[in-house]
């Protein structure tokens, strides 16, 4: 087809041509003829069939050379062209000149109408073609272009309205700076008083946003208490495009949200609680203060810090987190803590993850200081120790008392008989050695209950509890021991000690009792040697006490420590009542700690206690 014909467009893509919502003109290289589409004759009042020369509607001179010239210049560019509708009326349009062939070759040419410059009615001032403009007039948003210079080139209704009582510096041609000056001369923003420096500033700040090439969002409170943002979007052809959209119910949803999470943000700076949360790789990003504070810190400080940074990494906290899954995202574990006063504290710990597409996408802990607690437990749980101890104590000692203290009983029953049958028939003879053998089955007897009331009573002879000097400890029981030391020639080894925790005349005792048993049970043929040595702990003291006597055999490593045990049943060579190491052992667990035999050692005997540091 040739244009000179004019029977269609077939040549010029139809779905271009027929369903452009702008107006398109066709035409031959040489004008002699045009064809418009839907848009363009309604634009233009022609009926476009080619039966009237191109002159009829672009009547300027020179008009196929400036054709040629526009199409060769691009298609991006845009030329001003003034146009001739049927009913005389005429308008200045901006329009693209495209090149094109038809299918026997001949050129031609596709003129593109984009916007109007001057005349025409509101909608053509908006947009030519009428299903573009009816859409952006019914967007609630209003929406303008600007070509380069900055003027604007189509507006929507919003648009125009939302400018108030600047809506008539709104008008094709008129400049973005023009339109602003117009919205602050006008008081439409809140804050802002025309003529002022703050004003100047907002212009300017407007325009520098305006000519951002990536896009600048600006919010502004209306003088009618409206919020209306602003963005500028620049287009490959140059152009800008403008948007004002009332987000004054975002802004007061963003309000309320703003209000609840402050709310939020209080109630868990008041929670005595430890809350932290983080990312999937525990990052924090958020604490409240008892969290910060428990680290020596501040909120704002720990954001962004990892939690393994804080916490010691002998703590099985990334263990426990990652057994967390989608079914079961709750964990808790108590964990015992140092604060960053170095005090350890204990924490029950709840931690939460929040998943997303069966991964782990945050975490949120919560932790509660459960220290005294943990105490009270603890001492509870002592104190049914020491019941126990006590009630075996009092069982032992029911035992002791209807067995050991039957035989000297015995003997003071059996030798008072023997006293009344000696009396009844005249014999005195023998009066005074039975006598004698009563008064000292009665003296044991008495010895007995004394040392098993010591023994009963040790738990309840805790006054008060303090930091002891052991050295001193010590240095009192010798001076105690001072007869039998000398008696036997005894040398004594005692190395510094460190301080415990406990009552000193307990302590004083117990000490007595180890270093009187490693004096009292030596060789018969040598001086006994004593040793008095140990060492600490952060929470504990080792004391050893060590001799080089004759030893106990490691089998009796246990029974030693019950009362009346006694090894060497002849009083003679080592006399007692078998209740010493009882006693010693009832001291050391009134004291919370542990008393034992080293059967390692072979030289003598070694005990072995541990008490509570001072």
């Amino acid at each position: 087809m040739a244009f000179t014909d004019m029977q269609s467009p077939q040549d010029f893509s139809e779905s271009l041509y027929e369903s452009m919502p702008f107006p398109v003109i066709l035409t031959d290289a040489a004008g002699t003829g045009f064809f418009l589409n839907d848009a363009a004759r309604r634009a233009l009042g022609w009926k476009g069939d080619g039966s009237e020369p191109l002159a009829a509607v672009l009547g300027q001179a020179d008009l196929v050379p400036r054709l040629q010239g526009y199409a060769v210049s691009g298609r991006a560019h845009s030329h001003t062209l003034r146009f001739n509708c049927a009913d005389e009326s005429d308008f200045e349009a901006a329009a693209h000149v495209i090149s094109i062939r038809s299918t026997e070759g001949e050129a031609g040419y596709a003129l593109l109408l984009r916007s109007l410059l001057t005349g025409g009615s509101h909608g053509e001032q908006v947009l030519l073609g009428s299903r573009i403009y009816s859409a952006l007039d019914t967007i609630p948003e209003g929406v303008a272009i600007f070509d380069r210079d900055e003027k604007i080139l189509v507006f929507n209704r919003a648009f125009r309205d939302g400018c108030g009582a600047a809506k008539d510096a709104v008008r094709v041609g008129a400049t973005v700076e023009s339109i602003i000056r117009a919205n602050v001369g006008a008081g439409n923003y809140r804050g802002i008083v025309p003529g002022t420096p703050d004003a100047e500033a907002m212009i300017q700040s407007r325009l520098r946003d305006h000519r951002r090439e990536t896009g600048r969002v600006h919010t502004v409170q209306r003088a009618d208490g409206r919020w209306i943002r602003s963005e500028s979007h620049v287009m490959d052809s140059g152009e800008v495009v403008g948007l004002r959209i009332d987000i004054t119910d975002l802004k007061a949803i963003e309000h309320e949200l703003e209000i609840k999470h402050r709310q939020y943000t209080k109630l868990l700076q008041l929670l005595p609680d430890l809350i932290v949360r983080t990312d999937k790789d525990l990052v924090i990003q958020f604490c409240n203060e008892p969290y910060a504070t428990f680290y020596g810190s501040t909120p704002e400080k720990l954001v962004g810090t990892h939690v393994m940074d804080l916490v010691s990494t002998e703590q099985p906290v990334l263990d426990e987190l990652e057994r967390l899954t989608p079914d079961n995202p709750l964990a808790t574990v108590e964990l015992a803590i140092r604060n960053a006063e170095g005090e350890e504290r204990w924490l029950l710990w709840t931690a939460t993850a929040i998943f997303e597409d069966g991964l782990p996408t945050e975490f949120v802990g919560a932790g509660r200081d459960v220290t005294e607690l943990k105490r009270q437990h603890e001492r509870l749980a002592e104190q049914a120790r020491e019941l126990q101890r006590k009630n075996e104590a009092l069982n032992q000692f029911a035992a002791t008392v209807s067995h050991d203290l039957k035989s000297p009983i015995r003997h003071i029953a059996s030798f008072a008989e023997m006293i009344l049958d000696d009396v009844e028939s005249g014999q005195l003879g023998d009066l005074s050695t039975h006598a004698a053998y009563v008064r000292r089955a009665a003296f044991r007897m008495q010895k007995l209950v004394d040392r098993l009331l010591e023994y009963a009573q040790i738990a309840y002879q805790i006054r008060y509890v303090k930091s002891v000097p052991l050295d001193a400890v010590v240095a009192d029981a010798l001076t105690l021991l001072e007869g039998h030391i000398r008696e036997s020639a005894a040398t004594i080894d005692a190395k510094p000690l460190p301080r415990v925790k406990g009552d000193p005349e307990l302590l004083r005792r117990l000490m007595q009792n180890l270093i009187g048993n490693a004096i009292k049970y030596r060789r018969r043929d040598s001086r006994p040697s004593v040793r008095i040595y140990g060492e600490g702990t952060a929470d504990s003291v080792r004391i050893v006490v060590e001799d080089d006597g004759i030893g106990i055999d490691p089998k009796h490593a246990e029974t030693i420590f019950g009362l009346f045990q006694r090894l060497h049943q002849d009083e003679k060579i080592y006399d007692g009542t078998g209740i010493g190491l009882a006693l010693a052992q009832r001291i050391v667990e009134s004291h919370s700690g542990t008393v034992t035999l080293d059967t390692s050692y072979r030289d003598g005997a070694r005990f072995i206690v541990v008490l509570p540091r001072g």
